[in-house]
């Protein structure tokens, strides 16, 4: 995975963690993630299936938000969607 990859994948976890739909995530030695679900699951992931699964997180999560179904938790938001 190149520098880029790595980070716009680690841009997409850290939204998915701030918007509250993981509890965590980490880098584990030798390149692999580790993502903490909200049942205390830890996931272990290669590099390539973090980038698999973080796309497809992020895909509910955008689907989520295009049905209403949830609101984004955008700093300085205060506009009612």
């Amino acid at each position: 995975m190149s520098a880029a990859g790595r980070e716009y994948l680690t841009a997409m976890l850290d939204v998915l963690v701030y918007e509250n739909m993981l509890v965590a995530w980490r880098r584990m030695p030798p390149g692999g993630y580790m993502i903490v679900s909200h049942e205390g699951e830890e996931i272990r992931l290669t590099p390539d299936q973090a980038e698999m699964w973080t796309q497809g997180a992020f895909a509910v999560y955008l689907a989520l938000v295009d049905q209403r179904r949830i609101r984004p938790r955008i700093p300085g938001d205060t506009a009612p969607n």
